[in-house]
């Protein structure tokens, strides 16, 4: 079944993109800097308001799912997926164990560590790719479900299924549950820690019209819930409750909902997309898993430059060296005969918005 395109979605796919970019560039500037506490205290708070990055991503993806295939998924959905999103993500994770290796010598056995630790245990920022399959198996395995209940009562339960689970792993220690200790570094990984997105992402992409007129009906709600909602994980910092920059939040949950509400009503207003944020969203896979890549390598070589570089001057710099040399990086290798199977298959903008492509996969640690 063929549904018009949602242009709506390039505009929240840029959005969030460039946030988990210019949140990378902050914490690397940080670590390049000594910065004053009032400083600190502000890229705190700049990058927390900008946790919704990772979750949208993730959310995005069911969205697109429920919407494009609100039936059942095509023959060919696992084949394209496995070749154009998870060849790439096992691609690239190979690409930043081999980095050190250039760099220091790493021997073989390291390397190979490595790549484990980040394609198998999600450590690394390309994690949310595995948060994704989990959510393609859970809508083929769960769908016939979700559709026999009312879509509140399923969204509430995932809420609070979603918000204890956080909660737990936020507020208590590894150290109270010495069994359990090690998986303190891998709850980010099981998709109940993310199942609120899922819900969401599902009904509103199945029910899409219900879905606009809701939000449009109450916008002023919306964007009033998006100011309400920062309040309490900056509140929790102020007192601190949780003095954590992570998506990974219970706090999180309600705030990345209306950021995502709030930017599809904007983005319905915008009539025709700037070609940057086609761009953008075009190579937003490969900016995701690239970036962090390309800021190492830029950070070793300002730190040779011999004039001072200001400290706002520094996170533009890496912010547009991240987002820049990503896109270059993936328009040239793109054109390789395997190169898909590196940074993905990326559908270049055209004059006119294209359609979401359906192996897009729609990524951010943030």
């Amino acid at each position: 079944m063929n549904r018009k395109p949602i242009t709506e979605i390039y505009f929240i796919r840029f959005v969030a993109c460039i946030s988990v970019v210019l949140i990378h560039s902050m914490t690397l500037t940080q670590s390049n800097y000594q910065l004053p506490k009032l400083t600190v205290d502000s890229f705190y708070m700049i990058k927390l308001a900008m946790m919704y990055a990772t979750p949208l991503f993730v959310m995005l993806s069911e969205f697109l799912l429920s919407y494009s295939y609100p039936d059942r998924l095509p023959k060919s959905f696992w084949k394209k997926r496995l070749l154009y999103i998870f060849v790439p993500y096992l691609s690239i994770a190979l690409l930043y164990a081999l980095y050190p290796w250039y760099l220091y010598g790493w021997e073989l056995q390291k390397v190979l560590n490595t790549f484990f630790d980040k394609a198998v245990l999600g450590l690394w920022h390309g994690y949310f790719v595995l948060i994704i399959f989990q959510f393609y198996a859970l809508h083929y395995v769960m769908k016939k479900y979700f559709d026999r209940f009312p879509a509140k009562w399923v969204i509430l339960a995932s809420f609070i299924i979603n918000a204890l689970y956080l909660s737990f792993f936020n507020f208590m220690s590894g150290n109270d549950f010495p069994p359990i200790a090690t998986f303190w570094s891998y709850y980010k990984l099981p998709f109940v820690g993310w199942i609120f997105y899922f819900t969401v992402g599902y009904y509103a992409g199945k029910h899409i019209d219900t879905f606009v007129e809701m939000i449009t009906k109450y916008k002023k709600w919306v964007y009033t819930g998006v100011v309400v909602t920062i309040a309490l994980p900056l509140t929790m910092e102020y007192t601190d409750s949780i003095r954590l920059v992570s998506s990974k939040r219970p706090d999180i949950l309600l705030y990345t909902v209306f950021v995502f509400f709030a930017l599809y009503l904007m983005a319905k207003r915008i009539k025709v997309m700037p070609r940057i944020v086609m761009i953008v969203s075009s190579y937003s896979y490969s900016i995701y898993l690239l970036h962090l890549l390309v800021m190492y390598n830029a950070t070793r070589y300002l730190k040779d430059i011999p004039i001072y570089i200001n400290m706002g001057l520094y996170v533009v710099i890496l912010f547009l060296a991240g987002t820049v040399g990503s896109i270059l990086i993936s328009y040239l290798i793109s054109y390789l005969p395997f190169g898909q199977f590196i940074v993905g298959k990326i559908n270049r903008p055209k004059a006119k918005p294209a359609p979401v492509p359906e192996n897009q996969p729609h990524p951010v640690h943030t």
